[in-house]
């Protein structure tokens, strides 16, 4: 869709074309091309009668609206995009000089109001909308680009909650960013002054509006975080200007201004225009208020309201001292009044007879221990005895000899028995003349007399091996075996114990080493010994 009023008939005359000579009419300029245009043309010279012909019948400034599609962006800066409504598309380039001056982002379906010229692209015979100025259809440039950015930068997470950083309580120094001319800083100065006098105020001179004004604050906001040491440190910054349109916050709703103000180790306070406005700069800051005036309001506290405070908790404190005070006192004079203080001797005195029953009750424990002690060494004393290789060897020999006796009294009784009772058949016998018979009972005897002589071999057999049995047993545990095989026995003189850990040995303990030959060593510990370590050490 072209706007403006125009047709393309021989009486039209361009607005700005007072210079230009007048057009020929339709008849004189055929009489005129039948005899300077030749009848066949070549490419470049019918391109050129084209770009002259469109160069003549349109105005110089057309304004089109339509939708953009196949944008492009090239890396020289130029921009390529295509109009394109319903039913006609129209190929447009804008360079990069007026492309520099587009504030909102192009995309393709974006409706927008182009302004610029037509002209034909001689090297691929079409014509193109040459664009000047782009503008958003039905919203400003301004207001898209202040929408499109703060959508981008909330994605990044810019506008995010968790990323504000608190505002001290009671702050030393307050940079302000903001014009040296402007109503914000006497606003700012005089409501520091009026709440917070003792407040140390550094003022960054910046322009707020006009071309260059966003870097200058963003170079300010990066400037102060750099050098905030050499300034004995910042506490709180507040960037504001007075009110004004949206062209006059331009510069707070600059990407530039916005991430610089987001990557501030310092809170930032911002108090841009008035109740209404709102900026890019206002979402990323720690705080934002609506007014400078109201900045520097929620930067400091009240003075008097805190030297009134600190009074009342001055009095209260007081109060609570004194009352700390005389409960102290009434403690201190009911405890002096206690016997423990009146007469201390008396707390000595029951003590030290607490402590002398306890002494006699540890007296009588330790002596009965030591005599319950003394009882159960004799009883292990009988105990070893017992077990002691040569008198257990001499009570086996003991045992075995009555082992044997006993078999030889059971084996002779056995024998008389049946030497009585052969007897008797014997007597039973005499005068029988069947002398077979006595052979048998003869043969019989001598068989019996064989197998009890035979088992009582076997018995004292079995019983003097059983005895060796023992005594190589004895001799294995004999102490003297163990001697023998070049070992010693080392004891405490003064417990006669022996020694089996080094942990029962201290420095200067007498001991007395046994060798084989039955002699004896006596040695000094001179030094402790030293800690081994266990297995994992």
């Amino acid at each position: 869709m072209v706007q403006g009023e125009f047709s393309f008939t021989d009486s039209y005359r361009p607005a700005d074309s007072r210079n230009r000579k007048a057009a020929p009419s339709r008849t004189a300029a055929k009489a005129t091309e039948s005899k300077t245009i030749p009848a066949v043309y070549s490419v470049t010279q019918l391109t050129r009668l084209i770009k002259l012909t469109l160069n003549e019948h349109l105005p110089d400034k057309i304004t089109v609206t339509g939708e953009i599609s196949n944008f492009k962006r090239h890396s020289s800066g130029h921009l390529y995009l295509t109009l394109k409504d319903e039913t006609a598309h129209l190929p447009g380039v804008m360079w990069r000089s007026n492309a520099e001056r587009v504030k909102f982002k192009l995309a393709d379906g974006l409706a927008v109001v182009a302004t610029g010229r037509i002209d034909v692209y001689e090297p691929q015979g079409k014509y193109q909308f040459y664009i000047d100025k782009l503008e958003p259809e039905g919203i400003g440039a301004l207001e898209l680009a202040f929408r499109q950015l703060a959508d981008t930068l909330r994605q990044e997470g810019l506008f995010d909650e968790s990323h504000k950083k608190p505002l001290p309580a009671f702050p030393e120094t307050i940079a302000i960013v903001t014009s040296a001319t402007g109503a914000a800083i006497e606003d700012i100065t005089k409501t520091l002054h009026r709440r917070f006098p003792i407040v140390r105020k550094l003022l960054y001179p910046v322009a707020v509006q006009g071309e260059g004004a966003a870097a200058q604050i963003a170079r300010a906001v990066r400037e102060l975080n750099r050098r905030q040491m050499e300034f004995g440190g910042i506490d709180v910054m507040i960037v504001g200007r007075g009110g004004g349109g949206i062209e006059d916050l331009r510069a707070f709703n600059e990407e530039i201004v916005a991430r610089a103000i987001f990557g501030s180790e310092i809170p930032i306070i911002t108090g841009i225009g008035h109740e209404v406005d709102t900026t890019i700069a206002d979402f990323v800051a720690d705080r934002r208020t609506a007014t400078p005036t109201a900045a520097a309001e929620i930067a400091v506290p009240v003075l008097t309201e805190l030297s009134e405070t600190i009074s009342q908790y001055r009095q209260r404190l007081s109060y609570a001292l004194g009352q700390e005070r005389d409960a102290a006192d009434l403690a201190l004079k009911t405890l002096a009044r206690r016997p423990f203080f009146t007469r201390p001797l008396d707390w000595v005195r029951s003590r030290q007879q607490g402590l002398d029953e306890q002494s006699a009750t540890l007296t009588q424990i330790i002596t009965e221990r030591l005599r319950r002690a003394a009882r159960d060494l004799e009883n292990y004393t009988v105990v070893l005895r017992r077990i002691e290789p040569h008198y257990a060897l001499k009570q086996a020999q003991q045992r075995l000899l009555q082992h044997q006796h006993r078999i030889y009294l059971t084996v002779a009784e056995f024998l008389q028995k049946q030497k009585h009772r052969l007897e008797q058949q014997s007597v039973r016998l005499h005068g029988a003349s069947d002398r077979r018979r006595m052979e048998h009972n003869r043969v019989l005897l001598a068989h019996v007399t064989q197998r009890f002589a035979k088992a009582a071999q076997q018995e004292a057999q079995r019983r003097r091996q059983q005895l060796n049995h023992w005594q190589v047993r004895l001799e294995n545990l004999n102490p003297r075996s163990v001697l023998a095989r070049g070992y010693s026995i080392t004891r405490s003189k003064s417990t006669n114990r022996i020694v089996q850990a080094d942990s029962a040995i201290r420095a200067g303990d007498l001991l007395a080493t046994e060798l084989n030959d039955s002699t004896f060593m006596e040695s000094q510990v001179t030094a402790p010994p030293a800690k081994r370590k266990d297995k994992h050490g």
